[in-house]
C-alpha cells in the first residue's frame, strides 16, 4: 500500500521489512534521550544560559560550550533518523551510509568515552548495515535478459 495516492514510490510503514523499520526508530529514540539528558543533567547550564539572555551566553565558558554541543549533536542525530525515515518510506530499505555514518560517530567516541550512549550508536550502525543488506529487493533484476548486453541491466519498479 502506498502512503500518498499520488507517490508510487513509497511505502506504508507496515509494508516495509521489519529491521528497516526499527532502525529509524531506534535513531530517533536515542536522538530524544541524548537531547533530554542534555537537557537534564546540564540543566543548571542551560538555566545559566537563559537567564544570561541566551545570545553569546556559552562564549568562552568550556562547560556552557559542553552542554550546548551535546543538545546540538541529539538534534543533528535525529535529523539523521528523520532522513533515514524518509528513505526507508520512499525505498522501503535502510540506506547503508546510515551504518556507516552511525559507525563512524560511535567508534571514536567509544574510544575517547568507554562507559557512555557510544555503544547505542554502534549497535543501530550494525543493525542499519544488516538492514540495508538483507531487508530491501534488489533493485537490479536478477535476470536482465538477451537485450543486456546493449540495454544494461534493467531496473525493477517497485
Amino acid at each position: 500500500m502506498k502512503t500518498r495516492e499520488n507517490d508510487q514510490t513509497a511505502y506504508a510503514p507496515r509494508d516495509v521489512p521489519g529491521l528497516s523499520r526499527w532502525v529509524p526508530r531506534l535513531v530517533l529514540i536515542v536522538a530524544v534521550l541524548h537531547v533530554l539528558l542534555g537537557l537534564v543533567v546540564d540543566g543548571s547550564q542551560w538555566r545559566g544560559m537563559v537567564s544570561d539572555g541566551v545570545w553569546n551566553s556559552a562564549t568562552g565558558d568550556k562547560e556552557r560550550m559542553a552542554a550546548e554541543w551535546f543538545v546540538v549533536c541529539g538534534i543533528a542525530l535525529f535529523g539523521l533518523g528523520m532522513l533515514v525515515r524518509r528513505a526507508v518510506l520512499v525505498t522501503g530499505t535502510v540506506p547503508v551510509e546510515t551504518g556507516w555514518i552511525l559507525l563512524a560517530l560511535g567508534i571514536p567516541i567509544m574510544a575517547l568515552e568507554p562507559v557512555g550512549g557510544a555503544v547505542s550508536l554502534i549497535v543501530i550502525g550494525v543493525l542499519a548495515l544488516i538492514a540495508s543488506r538483507h531487508d530491501g529487493t534488489p533493485l537490479r533484476d536478477p535476470d536482465p535478459g538477451e537485450n543486456s548486453t546493449t540495454h544494461g541491466p534493467r531496473l525493477r519498479v517497485r
